[in-house]
C-alpha cells in the first residue's frame, strides 16, 4: 500500500455519503451540498485524494465540486473494489464496509494506473445526458412495440401507436439535442465529422463515443479494446487453456460498435475483408464481428490520436465520384 498518498474513501449513495478519512475515522452524512463542502474542505487541509466507485449520475456533483475547488477526485472501478475487499476477507457488503475498502483500494493502486477525473465542458455534459436519456426512450419503445405486436384489441393497438408516436418525437428531439451539442465544442464536432468518414460508423456509434468516451485518443491498442468490451480475455491455468472471450467493458460503448461492426462488414471494404477472412478460418459469425469491432474501435481512438491521419477510402467510392454526371433530363430527338 502506497503510504505517501492519502486517500478519502467515500461509498456515494442517491441519498448518503458514508465517509472513510485516512485516520480510519467514518462519517455518515447527507449527499447535498453544504455536507459535500465541508468533505472537500477536509481533503484539501489533508492534501488527500477523494475516492470513490462509478455510480451514474449520483457521484457526479462531488467530483464537479472536487474539480472546482482544486481536490484530486479519483473514480474507481465498482468491479475491482469488490474483488479487493474480497481478496482482504471481507465478504459482508455494507456502506461502512465499503467505504473503507474504497480508500484501502485506491491507496493501493500504482500512480499508473490513477485516472484522476477530468474536467468535462458543457457540451459534453449535455451530451451525456441527452444519449442516455435516448438511451432510455429506445428501450421504451422496445417494450410498447412488444406489446403493439400481439395484442387483438384494436382500441389498445391505437393507443399504443399514438404512444409510439410520442416516443418517437422526444427520441428525435433527442437526437437534435446530441447534434447541438456536438456543433457547439469545436473538438467533438471534428471528430464526429472525422468519424462518420468510415462507412459503417454513422450517428449513433459518434454520439456513443463522444459521451461515454470523451478521453478517445489518449488509448493504445489494448486499452481501448478493453474499454469497449472487445478485447479476448485469456484464462488460462497450468493445464486448463479457455479460449479467450471478451469481458466487461463498457456496455454501451460494447452494443453501439457490435451495430456499426454489423454494418461495416457489408459496406466497409476493408472490414468485410477481416469479416469474410476470420469466417473462411472457421470463426463464428459472432466472433468475427466482435473481431471487426474491435477493429473500430481501435480504427476510432487512431483517428482521434492523429488529426493528420484519413482512413482509406474505397476505391469503388471514388471511382463513383470521378465519374462523369449525366445531364439531367431526357436528350432532345433531332429526328
Amino acid at each position: 500500500m502506497n503510504s505517501a498518498r492519502m486517500h478519502i474513501g467515500v461509498d456515494v449513495g442517491k441519498a448518503w455519503l458514508d465517509v472513510c478519512y485516512p485516520d480510519g475515522r467514518k462519517e455518515h452524512i447527507r449527499n447535498i451540498k453544504s455536507c459535500r463542502t465541508k468533505l472537500i474542505a477536509m481533503a484539501a487541509k489533508l492534501d488527500a485524494i477523494v475516492s470513490f466507485e462509478a455510480t451514474g449520475p449520483y457521484e457526479e456533483p462531488l467530483a464537479d465540486e472536487c474539480l472546482a475547488k482544486g481536490v484530486r477526485a479519483l473514480r474507481l472501478d465498482a468491479w475491482g473494489a469488490r474483488r479487493f475487499a474480497e481478496s482482504q476477507g471481507r465478504i459482508e457488503k455494507t456502506d461502512a464496509i465499503d467505504c473503507e475498502m474504497i480508500r484501502d483500494y485506491a491507496a493501493s493502486l500504482k500512480e499508473a494506473k490513477l485516472h484522476f477525473v477530468k474536467p468535462r465542458s458543457e457540451a459534453q455534459k449535455r451530451l451525456r445526458k441527452a444519449v442516455s436519456a435516448r438511451r432510455n426512450y429506445m428501450k421504451a419503445k422496445a417494450l410498447v412495440c412488444n406489446q403493439l405486436e400481439n395484442n387483438p384489441d384494436a382500441d389498445m393497438k391505437n393507443d399504443i401507436k399514438k404512444l409510439v408516436g410520442k416516443i418517437d418525437a422526444q427520441i428525435a428531439k433527442l437526437e437534435a439535442e446530441c447534434d447541438a451539442a456536438i456543433e457547439s465544442d469545436p473538438r467533438m464536432k471534428d471528430l464526429s465529422r472525422r468519424f462518420q468518414e468510415v462507412k459503417g460508423v454513422g450517428p449513433c456509434l459518434t454520439w456513443a463515443i463522444l459521451a461515454y468516451c470523451p478521453d478517445i485518443g489518449e488509448f493504445n491498442e489494448k486499452s481501448i479494446a478493453k474499454m469497449c468490451g472487445d478485447a479476448p480475455i485469456g484464462h488460462e491455468s497450468c493445464t486448463i487453456k479457455n479460449k479467450a472471450r471478451p469481458k466487461r467493458g463498457r456496455s454501451d460503448l460494447k452494443k453501439a460498435l457490435y451495430m456499426a461492426a454489423v454494418s461495416g462488414s457489408r459496406s466497409n471494404h476493408i472490414l468485410h475483408g477481416v469479416y469474410q477472412r476470420l469466417t473462411a478460418n472457421g470463426k463464428p459469425k459472432k466472433v468475427a464481428l466482435t473481431a471487426v469491432a474491435r477493429h473500430i474501435a481501435i480504427l476510432l481512438n487512431y483517428i482521434a490520436k492523429y488529426p493528420d491521419f484519413k482512413p482509406e477510402r474505397d476505391p469503388r467510392d471514388v471511382e463513383r465520384e470521378n465519374r462523369p454526371k449525366r445531364p439531367r433530363g431526357r436528350p432532345r430527338k433531332t429526328a
